[in-house]
């Protein structure tokens, strides 16, 4: 089975070879990549337990325990291929982190740049002077200066120590003396432990999240210090945030009539029930009350942050963003590489979706209508396995957009000799 899916892979990069857009994709399952990275980190980490210290040893397990897991994540990351090792983007990101580092006065030393293959608008930081940029980013981002920002943004959550001190705050909590007293009470309970218990690390955890919104801030603050020394526009700054608060919110859909203009044709006839059987069972289980978007987000309260920096820059802007030659090549790439990363990913069916999306106003494609047929072969595969739950997302009305859920439907409801007159008529 791996074996066809490599040689699927190298079709794929074949196609956008000999695009029309003359698109060379890059490789995200580098075995090279993920050995070298695995033998990286899995010594950085040993370097850095060795260092750790508590102050006491309910402290020590408790952060222990924090680390392990963050770790783990994170080797578990590294052994899925999350992480794209090319010899151009690489040592670029590289680059840009430590313009802003050294035109800061800190030492480049110990700081490491990564590319997530993830298509989600975001960038974190690890707490160990690894900073990772998403793939997504090139996406939102409309110039070098915007992506600037964010790599310095990040900088000061570790120049400040915040995941460091995140992880130490949460164990003082967690060992506090009436956090102690609360959990002994709840042992001696009789009924309802578990729903008591779950409220108290809520209420740990909600501490936490109101000090993290005060450490974006601060590390929005120190990383506009860091910024501007590298003498790039700042109001790119506020532009990219504005940006990442627009990020939960789609910018494009398809419709009922984009799949029959897109679909019909080889004798296939879209049908209304395709969409609405899915959607009316699923109904009725969604109805709990949508969480506050807000409170979700990886870089919450964009808004506020926002005034903030419009407030401390006083709107003194200059009228040019600086973009350079590997940045716009990346950016003219960017909407074909996150299909190649979804692909790669196994996700088939956002790879599909995302696909979709461009093919209904780019028909003529050769690009986009091959990684439809590879990715609709894909989806027929796991619907004759029964497997096309880990392919597809699943149906949720509380946090996917009305077109996902279309789209779900549509995949899943549609008869499986019409999913081979699609493959056929988008077979090359």
């Amino acid at each position: 089975m791996k074996f066809i899916f490599t040689i699927i892979a190298l079709v794929f990069c074949g196609l956008f070879i000999n695009g029309q857009t003359n698109f060379v994709s890059i490789d995200t399952t580098s075995f090279v990549c993920k050995a070298n990275l695995n033998l990286e980190y899995k010594k950085k980490f040993e370097s850095i337990n060795k260092k750790k210290s508590a102050l006491n040893s309910a402290q020590k397990n408790i952060t222990k325990e924090i680390y392990s897991e963050i770790q783990d994540n994170f080797l578990d990351k590294i052994n899925s291929n999350n992480f794209i090792c090319d010899d151009k983007i690489n040592p670029y990101l590289q680059g840009l982190m430590d313009e802003v580092l050294i035109k800061s006065g800190i030492s480049p030393e110990g700081y490491k740049m990564l590319l997530s293959r993830n298509s989600e608008i975001n960038a974190y930081n690890t707490g160990d002077g690894t900073i990772v940029v998403n793939y997504g980013l090139f996406l939102a981002t409309d110039n070098e200066d915007e992506l600037v920002f964010i790599i310095s943004h990040e900088i000061g959550h570790q120049f400040l120590n915040h995941i460091k001190n995140d992880i130490e705050t949460f164990a003082l909590l967690s060992t506090s003396e009436e956090v102690v007293k609360k959990t002994k009470e709840i042992r001696k309970q009789k009924y309802g432990r578990a729903t008591t218990a779950s409220d108290l690390l809520k209420n740990i955890r909600y501490q936490n999240y109101s000090e993290r919104r005060k450490k974006e801030i601060e590390a929005d603050s120190i990383g506009l210090v860091f910024y501007k020394k590298t003498m790039r526009n700042p109001k790119a700054a506020i532009a990219v945030l504005g940006k990442l608060d627009d990020s939960d919110k789609e910018k494009d859909s398809i419709m009922p009539g984009d799949y029959k203009r897109v679909f019909e044709k080889g004798g296939f006839v879209v049908k209304q029930k395709y969409f609405e059987e899915e959607e009316s069972l699923f109904k009725k289980y969604d109805k709990t009350k949508r969480i506050d978007v807000d409170s979700l987000k990886t870089h919450p309260d964009c808004i506020t942050r926002v005034k903030l920096l419009k407030d401390h820059l006083d709107n003194k802007f200059t009228a040019q963003y600086s973009s350079s030659n590997s940045f716009l090549e990346i950016k003219k790439n960017s909407a074909y590489q996150n299909l190649f990363n979804l692909f790669t990913a196994e996700k088939y069916g956002l790879s599909l979706y995302e696909a979709l999306k461009l093919y209904k106003n780019d028909s003529e494609n050769p690009i986009l209508k091959n990684i439809i047929y590879l990715n609709f072969t894909k989806i027929y595969a796991s619907r004759g396995s029964y497997t096309i739950n880990r392919y597809v997302p699943t149906h949720d009305n509380l946090h996917n957009t009305a077109s996902l859920n279309r789209f779900i439907s549509f995949v899943n409801n549609i008869k499986m000799t019409d999913l081979e007159i699609i493959i056929n008529n988008f077979k090359s």
